[in-house]
């Protein structure tokens, strides 16, 4: 019996062992795959650029158009606070993949247009589902109104990524579609890495850019730019992102529809 017990202990500690091994060389490979998918992306925001910025922000602070971009996740909003210090326009998250719709958009754009506030929706792109199928549910959902912003499509990197001819067919199919229901292509909004690897060749300077940078101003063309997540909004709890538009107000009428 006393020998039968120390080779269940040895047993034991050998599977311990072993399983420390597993767990072990598992967390490396996540720790190699994370590497090179950084190395990966930061490869391609250090490409050419071929569509230099055309700087329009007024450097008088007080004269700068910005913006937010809101979801569900601002749950709790004093509307008339924000009326108090408004921001030129908001964009409100509408619909994700081809079967989500944001619980507070039709909500939330209401009581914006009750402020006049101007207001525009995104779609934040699926790597699960087509891309026509997603710009269809965003058009289902996103009610456009004439002198609203342009739709905007929301691409992001993503660890659980399709291949590249995949995402750039359906990216195309979603424009594509936007495009034929409605007359104009949305705007982008990607890092500059995600336009370089999946836009560029492709778009070149035929779409508009939303660049979403919060170490530096883009070098490369823009008509909006998410500078910081960090933004603090009067009526708004917690921290907002922030979104300055590259021209004045008048420009900003531009890219409605």
């Amino acid at each position: 019996m006393y020998q039968m017990k120390n080779y269940l202990k040895i047993a034991l500690w050998v599977g311990l062992i072993a399983l420390g091994c597993i767990a072990t060389i598992k967390f490396s490979k996540k720790i190699n795959w994370a590497k090179k998918y950084l190395v990966e992306k930061e490869s391609y925001r250090h490409h050419k650029i071929t569509n230099p910025l055309i700087d329009k922000i007024p450097e008088n602070k007080n004269k700068i158009i910005f913006g937010l971009d809101l979801s569900h996740h601002q749950r709790n909003i004093n509307w008339d606070k924000v009326a108090n210090n408004p921001p030129h326009f908001i964009i409100f998250k509408t619909t994700e993949g081809s079967s989500h719709t944001d619980s507070k958009h039709k909500q939330y754009r209401k009581k914006a247009r009750e402020k006049n506030i101007l207001v525009g929706g995104y779609h934040f792109f699926s790597y699960q589902s087509t891309g026509k199928k997603q710009a269809r549910h965003f058009l289902k959902h996103l009610k456009l109104e004439k002198g609203d912003i342009i739709p905007v499509l929301d691409v992001e990197f993503s660890k659980t990524m399709n291949s590249d001819t995949w995402i750039k067919e359906n990216i195309e199919a979603f424009i594509t579609t936007m495009e034929e229901e409605i007359g104009v292509k949305p705007i982008i909004y990607c890092e500059i890495a995600y336009y370089n690897r999946f836009l560029k060749s492709k778009y070149g300077d035929e779409i508009h850019l939303w660049l979403s940078d919060f170490r530096t101003k883009p070098e490369n063309q823009f008509v909006l730019w998410q500078k910081t997540d960090k933004y603090k909004q009067s009526g708004i709890s917690g921290t907002v992102d922030y979104n300055i538009f590259n021209g004045s107000k008048a420009d900003l009428y531009k890219i409605c529809y």
